[in-house]
């Protein structure tokens, strides 16, 4: 099916008249301020942040989840009680429609506000952000993820609760029944929908550039990215959106393999490139470092496409490990090498939750040829994985020039409590930098080594150590004491 993207419509202009036509209704319809002070509050404050939600929300001005929120709109912010507010809402909201006119995308759906409120809660966004990006009151945002939060705990107290038991718990019949109607389909999309949290990223980027855009369309497309990643200018990314056979396309390849070769077919050329420049404006796809002719993906847009891409490139990782090839040192780190660094952490991340040790060994041909976020990465998985390649890696990273790689290797070591750290993590306490300092003496009790206490000692009679140092070897000190005692009673 042909999907169509372009800008959602937005209103007309109409500021003017809106706000005349609210100034109009507060104060002759509803007897509203009279004092100069009052008026100009009125004028300054009030209208401009009602106009404000009711352009960002033209779509759901007859939607009765919309016209709740207003109303507590009306009565937290603005403090209008709520008997009045409640028909004050139902006069704004037809202003606002007379003037503004009727969303050729209107939508009466009672769960539609509450949809984009729950998924910025789960993307993580803050109160104050979802305030801005949505108009909505903070008191009643508040209320909602309060609510969201008991019915999830009841929910999985009952053992992920159906519909209808939600619907007869005592606890919740103050919720209403869309509500919880609304927040068990939500949950249940987790397990029915593949990758659904990222599909709810997809969605909020959607919204936030005011595209109509299928959500999936848009992973597809940053999908496709990945694997041409610092090959394309947008001019022939274009191209292979829109299916153009170019000389670039000969032989196999992503596009000539997937649906993503003229994902984009029935778009005009135009719209197609337009999309681009809007997502490089947004810094969704950006022009790669070392050459501006080139595209690559975001952290932001990289970390959408992680459960897509990333099981194959464990999976070609650790085949070629586990191989018998001479040469899988080099083939397993060409597997990594060049592709975009979120993506690569996250390879890191899950052959760590593999747990298979011998992937260590392409980590560490990979750490002097990789971005230092990925080379952060590298440190932390040889803490978890262990084994003799990983204290050699350690070993070599303790003394790196990069105070942030030497924290995480004393992290790491403590993480292992390898006794072959003990000298490498007893000469970190002379480092220049606190809080490489302040990680050796924590790992150090890790290694519950009790020689480790005069150095303790040194650092807690030090009156110009640092207060953070001065804690870590506080502690350690009390592990190390426990473990002292527990080796002289046995």
């Amino acid at each position: 099916m042909a999907m169509d993207i372009k800008v959602q419509p937005r209103p007309v202009n109409g500021e003017g008249d809106l706000a005349l036509g609210l100034e109009k209704i507060f104060t002759e319809e509803w007897g509203g301020p009279k004092s100069a002070l009052a008026l100009a509050y009125l004028r300054d404050t009030v209208i401009p942040d009602l106009i404000y939600c009711l352009k960002k929300n033209w779509h759901f001005l007859d939607n009765p989840s919309f016209r709740e929120i207003l109303t507590a709109k009306l009565n937290t912010q603005f403090a209008y009680p709520p008997a009045f507010a409640e028909g004050l809402a139902g006069d704004i909201l037809a202003c606002a429609k007379g003037v503004l006119g009727v969303s050729p995308v209107a939508n009466n759906h009672p769960w539609q506000p509450w949809e984009i409120i729950l998924r910025m809660f789960t993307i993580g966004y803050r109160l104050p952000e979802i305030v801005r990006k949505t108009g909505y009151p903070e008191a009643y945002l508040d209320v909602f993820r309060k609510k969201y939060l008991k019915l999830q705990e009841i929910a999985e107290g009952l053992g992920n609760a159906s519909e209808e038991q939600l619907l007869a718990h005592r606890e919740l019949a103050g919720a209403g029944v869309h509500l919880i109607r609304f927040v068990a389909d939500f949950r249940n999309r987790f397990t029915v929908f593949k990758n659904y949290y990222e599909r709810l990223q997809a969605e909020q980027i959607i919204m936030d550039m005011e595209l109509e855009l299928d959500p999936d369309c848009l992973i597809k497309l940053f999908e496709g990215l990945f694997q041409v990643e610092k090959q394309l200018s947008p001019a022939r990314f274009a191209d292979i959106l829109k299916g153009a056979k170019t000389a670039w396309l000969t032989g196999e390849s992503y596009y000539t393999k997937t649906a993503g070769y003229g994902l984009l077919a029935d778009w005009p050329r135009k719209q197609i490139t337009t999309l681009l420049d809007r997502l490089l404006a947004s810094n969704l796809i950006i022009h790669d470092t070392g050459h501006d002719s080139v595209l690559s993906l975001s952290e932001q847009a990289a970390r959408l496409i992680v459960p897509l891409v990333v099981p194959a490139l464990a999976d070609e990782v650790q085949a070629i490990m586990r191989s018998k090839a001479r040469d899988k040192i080099s083939r397993s780190t060409a597997v990594l090498l060049g592709k975009n660094p979120e993506i690569t952490v996250h390879v890191i991340r899950e052959l760590v939750r593999r747990g298979d040790p011998a992937v260590v060994l392409c980590f560490k041909a990979l750490q002097r040829r990789v971005p230092k976020k990925v080379f952060l990465q590298i440190v932390w998985a040889c803490g978890q994985l262990g084994g003799k390649d990983a204290v050699n890696l350690l070993s070599k990273t303790i003394l790196d020039r990069d105070s942030l790689v030497r924290v995480r290797t004393c992290q790491a070591m403590g993480h292992m409590a390898d006794p072959s750290f003990y000298f490498a993590l007893i000469n970190a306490l002379e480092d220049p930098v606190a809080m490489v300092r302040e990680q050796a003496a924590l790992a150090l009790g890790r290694l519950k080594m009790p020689s480790a206490l005069k150095h303790m000692e040194r650092i807690l009679e030090n009156p110009a150590e640092e207060p953070q140092v001065q804690r870590a070897a506080r502690e350690t000190k009390t592990v190390l004491l426990k473990e002292k005692e527990l080796r002289e009673s046995e």
